[in-house]
């Protein structure tokens, strides 16, 4: 029986050259799905698929671009 062809997806084990972009981009996505409906069971379930994609300390990271969002938009 042939194996469920599945994409390939390389780990990095360095930092990534655009983590930075790429955690504004998450940021973005969370807060406006957190505006759509306000749970934060959803935002901690993001933030730790984050952690887990973009290394440790990048939910914090995360947290801070989208207050910066947050008020960006909202000033």
């Amino acid at each position: 029986m042939k194996r469920a062809w599945k994409p390939h997806r390389p780990k990095h084990s360095g930092p990534l050259p655009e983590r930075e972009l790429l955690e504004w981009a998450q940021a973005k996505d969370i807060l406006s799905a957190w505006e759509l409906s306000p749970s934060k069971a959803t935002v901690e379930r993001w933030l730790a698929y984050s952690e887990k994609l973009y290394g440790p300390g990048s939910a914090e990271r995360i947290r801070e671009h989208m207050k910066a969002i947050y008020r960006d938009r909202h000033a």
